[in-house]
């Protein structure tokens, strides 16, 4: 075929350095002509071939940029994002995906700092380049920078090579069963690190078609899983929770996979109810990738419930205390931090802020280090809490953070969803709890709010509470 051939013969500068493009050449060979990407009706939008011929028109646009250029990506999740990256990779360049919520200001500090000079951006009539007045102080030495959700402050790029998104990829399919003979449900965002991991590089690395999901809403979501047949569906709580309150669609995929944020088990029960499927916990890190799954065919799940660890994947906790952090040992570490500062090298191993125990058949989260409110001098875990609130049956959600207040340090907020009264919630806690860590002040919701990522920003919650007064 044309495009195979393309492949073998005209790759340009990197093919031999960059293992993903190799795979690629690997899948165009077998797959060339196979549907490799979907819509959420069924549509064939691209092929195997075509992907790589749109990889070609993109290249011919870029390679005026000298190597190890970084190129911006900002476009969503469109057929478009495989064929650009795979271009940028062939000219030797560093790509840069961006979410498309990612605010404007953010982006062009982001863009700053890592020296970008052409962005893909979308138009009316499409995804189009456009120069970007920045001039890069040093080569970068990565392939990809990923940018962190900076929901512990401003964003960050954590600098990857290809041969550890690769193991990054082989680590996930190996362990969750994922092959080519499955179709993937791409609603997460491919930009981010669990959207890039478990839609992006399992397209181009091991032939997994994956059907481009731009419309979230519930019903939406169930329509396309049904006509697309997808076969895998990697979500987030807040999705899951959506479409376990509208039902099947009379199609359910094998596989669903829960990462971006904690799992609860009134969603998990909610979604086996209602769709006979069991979600499977996936616990990781932008900083290296997947870390633990939860395998096991039991609908039933504990809080911070993660599994064991992945396939290629070692874990190595504190031996004074449990809970404590973890050591994360595995290929698919990134390199470090962009801009890079003294000592902040991964070597190979990286240390996520949450704090894991070990359990009867596999690893438990029981907060973050940064969570932990200080009240008087002593240190509470908010988890401790949550856990007393959330055994409460009327009690759908719960989060509590640390309110500063002086001298004393913290006092501790409660936020949650539910039909109970707060006095009824204040006395549960004291039957359970030490006086001292029976939450002060308390802010009843109508839901919980969450980002694009499914994630719960604790920050947000405490204005909330502290705007309450």
């Amino acid at each position: 075929m044309e495009t195979s051939q393309f492949s073998q013969n005209s790759s340009g500068r990197n093919l031999e350095k960059n293992p993903i493009l190799a795979r690629w050449s690997e899948i165009l060979k077998q797959l060339g002509s196979k549907p490799a990407v979907f819509s959420p009706s069924g549509e064939v939008l691209r092929t195997f071939d075509e992907v790589e011929k749109d990889a070609r028109f993109w290249g011919s646009r870029l390679g005026f940029l000298p190597p190890r250029s970084v190129v911006s990506c900002q476009i969503g999740n469109v057929p478009e994002f495989f064929s650009f990256l795979l271009a940028c990779w062939r000219a030797d360049y560093c790509f840069l995906p961006f979410d498309m919520e990612l605010a404007k200001d953010r982006r062009d500090k982001l863009e700053k700092v890592c020296g970008v000079t052409m962005r893909l951006e979308n138009s009316r009539s499409g995804p189009r380049l456009v120069p970007v007045n920045n001039s890069a102080t040093s080569l970068m030495a990565a392939d990809m920078l990923k940018v962190t959700s900076g929901s512990a402050g401003e964003p960050k790029a954590i600098r990857f090579s290809c041969a550890q998104l690769l193991a990054d990829c082989d680590n996930i399919c190996e362990t969750m069963g994922i092959g080519a003979g499955d179709v993937n449900y791409g609603a997460i965002a491919f930009s981010h690190s669990y959207g890039f991991s478990n839609l992006v590089t399992p397209l181009l690395c091991c032939g997994v078609p994956v059907v481009v999901a731009r419309d979230m809403m519930p019903h939406a979501l169930r329509d396309g899983l049904s006509a697309s047949r997808a076969t895998v569906f990697p979500g987030v709580p807040a999705l899951f929770r959506a479409l376990g309150a509208v039902g099947s669609g009379g199609w359910k995929p094998r596989l669903c996979i829960s990462a971006g944020a904690p799992l609860t088990p009134e969603i998990a029960a909610k979604f086996a109810e209602s769709w006979q499927t069991k979600i499977h916990t996936f616990y990781g890190a932008s900083e290296c990738g997947g870390i633990c799954y939860d395998a096991s065919e039991d609908f039933a799940i504990e809080p911070g419930f993660v599994g064991n660890p992945m396939h290629g994947v070692a874990l190595e906790l504190a031996e004074d205390a449990e809970p404590s952090q973890a050591a994360v040992i595995s290929k698919a570490v990134g390199k470090g931090y962009h801009p890079s500062r003294a000592g902040e090298s991964f070597g190979g191993q990286y240390v996520p802020g949450d704090l894991l125990e070990k359990v009867a058949c596999g690893y438990r989260i029981c907060g973050r280090v940064s969570d932990f409110i200080n009240i008087a001098g002593r240190k509470v875990n908010p988890a401790e809490i949550e856990q007393v609130l959330g055994s409460i049956p009327e009690v759908e959600s719960v989060v509590v953070v640390g309110l500063p207040v002086g001298t004393r340090g913290e006092e501790i907020g409660a936020c949650y969803v539910g039909g109970v009264e707060i006095d009824g919630l204040r006395r549960a806690c004291a039957r359970a709890l030490p006086s001292w860590q029976v939450p002060r002040h308390w802010l009843r919701l109508e839901e919980m709010p969450v980002n694009s990522r499914g994630k719960i920003s604790r920050a947000d919650l405490r204005r909330k509470l502290l705007a309450e007064g």
